[in-house]
């Protein structure tokens, strides 16, 4: 990335149809296996976006958002980056910014999503709740328990 990334809060509602495309490209960019029963979590996610019932980080690359982050009180309700911009921090940014204010963070994952599984488990998260299954899906719940700085050198 020749560009700095930048790391705002959100706007307005008029932002919505942006945070869209950007959890639709890291779909389209090889997640096969979202069910449903995903589709429905995000969708309900971005309407609590929408309504503000959470708070939202973009990151953003010059006038192009690259990636987003929602989250309440104690639960990290969407964390999602551009395909072609992962591997590059911009989820590392993110979910540090989430977790500077909120510590003991929970995520509800998929937990045929190993990559996914991977990430969290790499900045300090444990699993809390395994395999719970919900519509022939299995979701680990995850909690946030190490306050270092995640392992990045992989």
């Amino acid at each position: 990335m020749s560009e700095r990334l930048v790391l705002r809060n959100w706007t307005s509602v008029e932002e919505v149809p942006e945070l869209l495309d950007v959890w639709r490209n890291s779909v389209e960019g090889g997640r096969d296996f979202l069910s449903a029963a995903d589709v429905d979590a995000v969708a309900n996610a971005l309407e609590a976006v929408y309504s503000q019932r959470v708070s939202v980080r973009i990151a953003q690359l010059g006038k192009e958002i690259i990636g987003f982050a929602a989250w309440s009180e104690t639960q990290i309700e969407l964390l999602w980056v551009r395909h072609h911009d992962r591997h590059h921090g911009v989820g590392s940014a993110l979910l540090n910014d989430i977790l500077a204010l909120c510590p003991a963070a929970c995520i509800l994952i998929n937990g045929q999503n190993a990559s996914t599984l991977s990430f969290f488990l790499d900045h300090g998260f444990q699993i809390e709740k395994e395999a719970e299954h919900t519509d022939q899906l299995a979701r680990i719940q995850l909690r946030h328990v190490r306050l270092s700085a995640p392992d990045v050198s992989r």
